[in-house]
């Protein structure tokens, strides 16, 4: 069986520097990923500092880009939003500014299209109360408020009955 190799703190900095400039990370994740490397935790400190002072690691722009992220690509809402950012121990007033970046026409837009997406796949459509909440169910468990997924229900369902 191979031993991990330690790595020395200069080269945990280059290889986390590299690591950031692939995709946005988040300090806790880079505080995981250091301490699997053998990093010990005096070192960890001194790195993600130097890291935050080059601007490889920022928490604030982390948070809005896993925010537009997950809810551009993943169809999230805004509460499964704030719960992946809670898991990854992220800064509450970080969490609270990236779901402030989120436009409400936006985020309406992706709502609705996670709706209309599982209204399709769906074979009774939105015909029965059952199936309405069915859909319903589907989109608070993407995230997205009770109250807006409804609205965009009784839209679409008076839309589909004018047709």
């Amino acid at each position: 069986m191979k031993s991990k190799r330690i790595l020395t703190p200069d080269e945990a900095l280059s290889r986390a520097a590299e690591l950031c400039d692939r995709c946005e990370q988040c300090t806790p994740d880079l505080r995981k990923k250091l301490a699997s490397w053998g990093v010990f935790q005096a070192d960890v400190d001194k790195i993600i500092r130097q890291l935050e002072q080059m601007n490889y690691v920022d928490d604030a722009r982390f948070a809005r880009a896993y925010a537009l992220d997950k809810l551009m690509y993943s169809g999230w809402g805004r509460n499964k939003i704030i719960q992946g950012l809670w898991a990854k121990r992220i800064d509450r007033e970080y969490i609270d500014a990236s779901m402030d970046d989120i436009e409400d026409e936006e985020y309406e837009s992706v709502c609705r299209r996670v709706i209309k997406s599982k209204i399709r796949m769906s074979k009774d459509g939105i015909s029965t109360y059952e199936s309405k909440m069915k859909i319903l169910r589907y989109a608070a468990q993407r995230g997205f408020e009770t109250r807006l997924a409804g609205r965009i229900i009784n839209e679409i369902a008076r839309g589909e009955e004018e047709d």
